[in-house]
């Protein structure tokens, strides 16, 4: 008995690495092809049979799933477009939108980018897209700033060529599964103002219903400006940018299911719920943004945090036109009123993250207009922007950051100038036509005005008539 319990040890041993290769090293497919084989004695023909049987069925659920994601591409991109638009977009697999701003073209089928060397991009289009009869391409400046010429002369062209005898589809280098949305960073961008405006709420507007499914291909690409927005760029993709022009010194050609060539604008730091791609809220961009820069949700007001702390106010400092000459009178003056102060510096709100972690993190914001005030988007709802609005400025005012104010949940405080608060008073006579109708210079047109009002006038605030509006301010921020 003794000798048989060590045979039986011994088998058990053995079995073990066998146990171990076919059970455990074995996938799913060679266990069942084994069992088959024990199961019933077949041919080596017959189980190459069965196995590619196994094989066909799991591509033929691939290929299903992949053409369920392609139909749910399809009806995404449908979505950026209305009414007749989005018609012509079912008919012909193609269709293209002007608007004041912006120039966009959406395409459902397959195209073929070719991202050059230069500073264009060609777009051949290689399925069923139908482009309007007589017409053999598109040109579209991806840039949503067309009443700036300025800007659209710093805006490469990107080319839609309709695939024919003349400009045959070229073959792919690299094949995408996701769509493309292709736009320019040249324009206004760096300038904070027009980065928000012109390029990131357009870009969430647009990507909306694809992120992070989508493929980002920047023209007349900065790195430092991708670099700056990093965060917010792996928000809306989940890969890597393509930029254009390439540093490949060949040019790849890139295919797509699909694209869109340009972005959807809806207004001056404002997203419109009732436009396409519909139901987006300005708010809607800020929680975005506030939650790709991973900045904390602000403690409210009444907080025992906040009651044993003053409001903090933080100033927007200017340097090189529109200055507040006499800014440290003006800070001395809030700390009186009750606030405690924080400056940000140009060289401070060059570091994206830091500045929208101090600006979130105040309940007042500060400043002359300009491009600066634009930070307020970092602002948690119920916080207050004060606007000091200098001479000859109040229509641009209103429009860039009163407005926005309401759809941003935010509280807003005006202090409009006297003419002696404003240097022009020391270059101008004061019954000048720049002192006593602005209007009428900015009626000249753009390139007469900004010489003037935008860079040709600094403020000297009046600290008796300042005082009410920080004062008011105050109480703002006390609710």
């Amino acid at each position: 008995m003794a000798k048989d319990s060590t045979k039986h040890a011994l088998l058990g041993i053995l079995l073990i690495p066998l146990i171990y290769v076919f059970v455990l090293r074995f996938d799913a497919t060679s266990i069942r092809s084994w069992a088959i084989q024990l199961r019933e004695p077949q041919k080596d023909a017959d189980v190459g049979q069965e196995q590619l049987r196994n094989q066909d069925d799991e591509f033929r659920v691939s290929s299903k799933e992949n053409s369920i994601d392609a139909e749910i591409t399809r009806l995404k991109l449908q979505r950026l477009l209305t009414g007749k638009s989005q018609e012509d977009l079912l008919q012909n697999e193609i269709s293209c939108i002007a608007t004041t701003y912006s120039d966009m073209c959406v395409t459902t089928s397959a195209v073929a980018i070719h991202i050059t060397t230069s500073n264009t991009t060609n777009l051949y289009l290689t399925g069923n897209q139908k482009l309007p009869s007589g017409t053999s391409n598109i040109t579209i400046l991806p840039y949503p700033r067309k009443i700036d010429l300025p800007a659209m002369k710093r805006t490469s062209p990107v080319n839609l060529l309709q695939a024919n005898s003349t400009a045959a589809m070229p073959p792919c280098d690299v094949n995408h599964v996701v769509p493309a949305v292709i736009f320019s960073t040249g324009g206004f961008a760096g300038n904070f103002f027009h980065d928000i405006n012109d390029l990131l709420i357009p870009l969430f507007l647009t990507s909306s219903l694809l992120r992070p499914n989508v493929r980002l291909i920047l023209t007349d690409y900065e790195p430092w400006w991708a670099k700056k927005y990093q965060r917010v760029l792996s928000a809306v993709s989940s890969y890597d940018i393509i930029t254009s022009p390439s540093n490949d010194a060949a040019g790849k050609i890139h295919c797509f299911p699909g694209a869109v060539v340009g972005l959807t604008y809806h207004g001056h730091l404002a997203c419109n719920k009732t436009k396409a791609p519909g139901n987006l809220t300005t708010v809607d961009f800020l929680n975005f943004l506030h939650s790709s820069l991973f900045l904390q949700a602000h403690e409210p007001p009444e907080s025992v945090a906040a009651q044993k702390e003053k409001p903090l106010m933080v100033l927007i400092s200017r340097r090189n036109s529109r200055t507040l000459l006499n800014e440290e009178e003006v800070i001395n003056l809030a700390k009186e009123v009750g606030f405690r102060v924080e400056i940000a510096t140009p060289k401070a709100m060059s570091n994206l993250q830091s500045i929208a972690e101090l600006i979130h993190s105040c309940r007042v914001l500060l400043g002359v207009h300009g491009a600066g005030l634009t930070n307020m988007v970092f602002l948690s709802p119920g916080s207050v922007l004060v606007q000091v609005v200098p001479w000859g400025l109040d229509w641009v005012s209103k429009a860039y950051y009163h407005r926005p104010t309401y759809g941003m949940g935010l509280k807003y405080v005006e202090y409009k100038i006297n003419i002696e608060e404003s240097t022009l008073i020391e270059k101008y006579p004061i019954n000048h036509q720049v002192i006593v109708d602005p209007l009428s210079i900015h009626k000249k047109g753009y390139e007469v005005s900004k010489p003037i009002y935008i860079d040709g006038q600094n403020v000297r605030l009046n600290l008796t008539r300042f005082r009410n509006t920080l004062e008011t301010a105050m109480q703002l921020a006390e609710f």
